[in-house]
């Protein structure tokens, strides 16, 4: 009896193990096929952007709206009564912060409604204004680095030098006294600001060469390694744009994005690099309303190092001395 307990189970167990050692063998032969499945899925053709609508950066822009479709603002002082004490206060340069407002960001004292409404604080006197067309009430540090905070302004611009001039935040910390905590939040607002005041003041250049370039870094508390991307501008040795990012397609659209928007209307740099592809496909995407109506030569931007011919047309006609010359500040 037990004989014929014991066949049955052996047989099943053997036939278990085959059918295991079978697919074992399956695996392992379907293995390389789907990694080069995987592969060849992964490695996809850049297209090069003809239109917004191909590249990625375009597509996620904000639609601004029209200035022309805005309806003008009458100046205040012609909507408001004649009767009232006269304006005193200069309020040039100030805006009405709120959002609601018919006046909201109106800077220019002849058509904006803001008066003066006193001032405030213990350590320094703090003006104070109010719009009188929506009654709201601001003062004059609003939108600086200075809004809220009670330390005396002179004392903060004496700790943001020092840290201008290399001075390490823990030092700062015991040479002036106040808390390190503290001393990183103003050097936050300060950097918060100057990026605002950096990305209104530079911009409209015209810069008919830019050197595009990545250089590899990885920081201190991250184990990712990192790429710097940056333009230079050869003569003037401008770097107008700095990104920090991977090394992909997407950086290359914010790259270029980011020169279009500082470089004045109309501008279309010549673009040299190190033959990297990426650039290839991303310079066009953003000029490509420049060059259209032109010539087939103009409907591509020139980028120096991706195939392509790296002189423009202009300089077909001069003389083969005249076009190897270079400038003499770009001689190493």
């Amino acid at each position: 009896m037990s004989q014929h307990l014991f066949l049955p189970l052996l047989l099943f167990l053997l036939l278990l193990s085959l059918a295991w050692l079978w697919h074992l063998s399956w695996f392992h032969h379907c293995r390389p096929f789907s990694k080069a499945v995987a592969l060849h899925t992964a490695v996809q053709r850049l297209l090069k952007p003809r239109s917004p609508h191909d590249c990625p950066a375009c597509c996620l822009a904000p639609t601004l709206l029209s200035a022309a479709g805005s309806m003008p603002v009458r100046p205040w002082c012609e909507v408001k009564s004649r009767r009232g004490a006269p304006k005193r206060l200069d309020t040039e340069g100030f805006a009405c912060p709120n959002s609601r407002c018919p006046y909201s960001g109106i800077t220019d004292a002849h058509v904006h409604a803001l008066v003066g409404d006193g001032k405030h604080g213990h350590a320094e006197r703090i003006q104070t204004f109010r719009c009188q067309a929506c009654r709201t009430t601001f003062s004059a540090r609003h939108h600086t680095p200075l809004y809220r905070l009670k330390t005396p302004s002179h004392q903060i611009a004496m700790v943001l030098s020092a840290l201008a001039e290399g001075l390490d935040p823990s030092a700062a910390e015991r040479v002036f006294g106040h808390r390190q905590t503290t001393i990183i939040t103003w050097l936050t607002r300060a950097g918060e600001h100057a990026q605002i005041l950096h990305e209104r003041s530079f911009c409209h250049l015209q810069l008919p060469h830019l050197q595009l370039d990545e250089l590899r870094t990885r920081l201190r508390s991250s184990t990712q390694v990192l790429w710097l991307w940056l333009a230079i501008d050869p003569l003037s040795k401008i770097i107008p744009v700095l990104h920090l990012g991977p090394r992909t397609q997407i950086s290359a659209h914010t790259v270029i994005h980011s020169l279009r928007q500082i470089l004045a209307p109309g501008c279309v740099p010549l673009f040299t690099s190190d033959g990297l592809h990426l650039y290839f496909y991303a310079a066009p995407g953003p000029f490509w309303t420049l060059a259209t109506g032109g010539s087939p030569r103009a409907e591509s931007i020139s980028v120096a190092g991706s195939g392509g011919a790296d002189l423009w047309s202009g300089e077909k006609d001069l003389p083969t001395a005249q076009v190897g010359a270079g400038h003499p500040c770009d001689a190493p």
